[in-house]
């Protein structure tokens, strides 16, 4: 995503709509006498980061060359900035599109993606998490279903308000790369205890192997790779229809509720990701047509002990 950082090393993360200046709600606050208070603005376009001097009394610099007074210019990887007399410069180091947030309405905290996952209210507190699907369209995932959310929609989470800011475009990929770890490259083996209390899981990739910690979202994990072992045996099934439950059911069969299910899957999500599998929210599949949802990994076995 897009950053700068000056040159007495402090490192600003930029969102798509990005103001400079002396104003509390200034992204980057300046305190120098000579900046105005609302000085410059940095957006996405959606190709690049444009910065505009907002008739500021003492100027914005580009590689040291004045901004005219409302003109847009294009920043590019390497150039210097500058604003009023102020003798710090900010180097544009990433200028990759912003990435999604999640803007609280009652205080202005920005929640960021963490491993992929943007957590409402709070990454210790996860009631509902947005990520990209495999298409690269963002997804919300909370215990009352799936949706795919808007521009600008308000989610509430943990009884707050959040607005929800998409960042910049992202192309979905044309396939898994092979050397890279994802729910579609990986194998899983899941040893179960006969009376069922532990899940161990290991993760298998091009004869390297992880083995995760025992979590209590591995039972989740087992029930899942239960049921999409049971499909891929019916021959009558397209690939397409393997592995999905349907929610309710899944509660019962677990005997948990939908916001203990919620957390599980979000945990289960982190704990891979952890682990160095990448796009972990694909671990996952949910239908936002339906309340299903199924594990994403194809290449599993199930030992008991």
């Amino acid at each position: 995503m897009g950053a700068l950082e000056s040159d007495g090393g402090t490192y600003c993360v930029l969102w798509a709509d990005y103001l400079i200046g002396r104003a509390p709600d200034c992204g980057l606050k300046l305190q120098h006498e000579s900046v105005s208070w609302r000085h410059a603005s940095l957006r996405w376009n959606g190709s690049g980061w444009e910065l505009q001097d907002l008739a500021s009394l003492n100027g914005t610099f580009v590689n040291d060359k004045r901004l005219e007074n409302g003109r847009r210019a294009l920043l590019r990887t390497g150039d210097r900035v500058r604003f009023g007399q102020d003798e710090r410069a900010w180097l544009v180091v990433d200028a990759d599109p912003p990435d999604a947030v999640a803007v609280a309405l009652d205080d202005g905290q920005r929640i960021m993606p963490d491993g992929g996952l943007i957590a409402l209210p709070s990454h210790d507190d996860p009631e509902v998490s947005i990520y990209r699907n495999a298409d690269g369209a963002f997804v919300a995932d909370g215990p009352e279903g799936t949706w795919c959310p808007e521009r600008d929609e308000v989610i509430t989470a943990g009884g707050r308000k959040f607005r929800f800011e998409p960042g910049g475009v992202v192309n979905a990929t044309t396939g898994p790369r092979p050397s890279r770890m994802t729910p579609a490259t990986i194998a899983l083996e899941l040893s179960v205890t006969r009376n069922e209390e532990q899940v161990d899981i290991t993760i298998a990739h091009l004869g390297h192997r992880v083995a995760l910690k025992p979590r209590a979202h591995g039972y989740l994990l087992l029930t899942l790779a239960r049921q999409r072992i049971a499909d891929m045996a019916d021959e009558t099934l397209p690939s397409s229809s393997h592995g999905w439950i349907d929610q309710d059911r899944l509660l019962k069969m677990l005997a948990t509720t939908s916001a203990q299910l919620a957390l599980d899957i979000y945990r289960a999500r982190r704990q891979f990701d952890a682990a160095g599998v990448s796009d972990s929210a694909q671990l996952i599949e949910r239908r936002t047509s339906s309340r299903e949802l199924r594990i994403g990994v194809e290449k599993l076995s199930i030992v008991r002990e």
